[in-house]
């Protein structure tokens, strides 16, 4: 396993840029909960992003054990589909409340988890649109395989 040299803060400040600028979320903010933000990634990490002290994203990094051929949250949770168009391999669910994507770099495994039942976009419901399902694809793929695949 290959352990990575980013930081945590690294990848906070890349969710916090694509919930703010690419989902359009305003007032979002980093929690760090327990570790610090200079801490290595090394074999795992996770950033929460909030809304007004409510959870509305997270990012998880995480180095796969030699035995995992596909991502550990796939293994007993058939809802998760492929998303076919892209050039790693990543799979989405979706819920009323959240949309998860999951995807598997150079053996990395990298979640993306929007709580769209928990941000305020005014008097609307927010809703992720197919476009932005692809747009956080990407945005997953590449942080995984920056922060985590490439060390």
């Amino acid at each position: 396993m290959t352990e990575s040299s980013h930081t945590r803060r690294e990848q906070c400040d890349r969710t916090l840029a694509f919930f703010s600028k690419d989902l359009g979320i305003s007032s979002a903010d980093i929690e760090y909960g327990s570790g610090a933000p200079d801490e290595k990634i090394e074999l795992g990490a996770h950033c929460t992003i909030t809304q007004d002290y409510l959870a509305v994203g997270q990012t998880r990094l995480r180095a796969m054990l030699p035995s995992e051929s596909k991502p550990a949250l796939l293994k007993d949770d058939l809802s998760y589909i492929p998303l076919s168009g892209i050039d790693e391999k990543v799979w989405i669910k979706t819920a009323a409340s959240a949309v998860y994507i999951v995807t598997q770099v150079d053996g990395w495994q990298g979640t993306l988890h929007i709580e769209t039942a928990q941000i305020n976009a005014g008097r609307t419901k927010f809703e992720v649109s197919d476009l932005q399902i692809r747009t956080a694809s990407q945005f997953l793929i590449t942080l995984t395989k920056e922060l985590g695949a490439q060390g």
